[in-house]
């Protein structure tokens, strides 16, 4: 049974198997394979790089934390979720958690703003119908 599965398959697509492995094997694909494996291990090395340059960066930052600018706070905040973490570490603990409640307060505001426009395109829309009504189709309402 298996061999007779394996037998239509060969013939149904074996051309197609056919075109698909001259297309692997065909010299472009292999000269795009060698420019392409330095490349992605080159990105890898600069990924490891960046992330280690964020590692220090945030080291540098939590200990002169008391002399810093907020902007360079709303810094340490962002790297303490970028970094390795370090569940030991109160302050990056406490880092994580005012970036998390930031974040909260951002989609909320967010959130409640687009209500508000919302809310207040409908009621405008209402008050301009009302008014090419005219102040004569309230009386005759009345």
């Amino acid at each position: 049974m298996a061999a007779l599965l394996r037998q239509g398959a060969r013939r149904i697509g074996g051309p197609v198997l056919q075109r698909t492995q001259a297309a692997v094997t065909s010299p472009a694909v292999a000269e795009e394979r060698r420019r392409l494996v330095p490349r992605l291990m080159h990105t890898e090395e600069q990924a490891t790089d960046v992330q280690q340059q964020k590692e220090n960066l945030y080291e540098a930052l939590s200990k002169v934390e008391k002399h810093l600018t907020w902007q360079d706070e709303r810094l340490l905040q962002h790297l303490a979720v970028q970094v390795n973490p370090r569940p030991k570490d109160k302050q990056w603990r406490r880092l994580r958690l005012l970036k998390w409640v930031s974040n909260v307060w951002m989609t909320s505001a967010i959130i409640s703003l687009a209500s508000v426009i919302a809310a207040g395109s409908f009621g405008l829309k209402s008050y301009v119908a009302e008014k090419e009504r005219g102040p004569d189709s309230e009386k005759q309402e009345q």
